[in-house]
């Protein structure tokens, strides 16, 4: 049970990390497209960015029921990364999907949005702070802390 749940754990973690990894870059580079492009972003950035935050409580879910079978007290790395993961699950749903939404309200109202535009940037931002997130988490629950 334990080697099924260590599985479901890292399947977990890297759906999370694939799913809105090229998002941001995406968004940018479509909206530089001009119309008729940007009409399909919603179809690609909005599933993308509830898969993120599914696989991340996944992920997190997992890690707790591999710590209940071992039945030993995590090491240090483990809560840091525990603590970053949940961090980054915040920093996905208070800052990443509020700035796609303030684009997307803007594209379903037939409003052109420049990849310049603050929204696309605060986009890009919280998009890189969530995967080094990510990646401090991932490193911090790897090597021996």
């Amino acid at each position: 049970m334990n080697d099924l749940l260590r599985f479901l754990h890292i399947l977990s973690a890297s759906a999370w990390l694939g799913a809105t990894l090229w998002v941001a870059g995406d968004v940018r580079r479509t909206l530089a497209l001009g119309r008729p492009y940007p009409a399909g972003l919603a179809a690609r950035v909005a599933p993308a960015i509830t898969l993120d935050v599914v696989m991340g409580v996944a992920t997190v879910l997992t890690g707790l029921l591999v710590l209940a079978f071992q039945g030993v007290h995590p090491r240090t790395g483990i809560m840091i990364g525990f603590t970053l993961t949940l961090i980054r699950i915040v920093v996905v749903l208070a800052g990443l999907r509020p700035a796609w939404r303030a684009i997307a309200t803007r594209l379903a109202g037939g409003q052109d949005v420049p990849p310049a535009d603050p929204a696309v940037k605060r986009m890009a931002m919280w998009s890189g702070m969530a995967h080094t997130l990510w990646l401090v988490a991932l490193a911090t629950m790897v090597f021996p802390v």
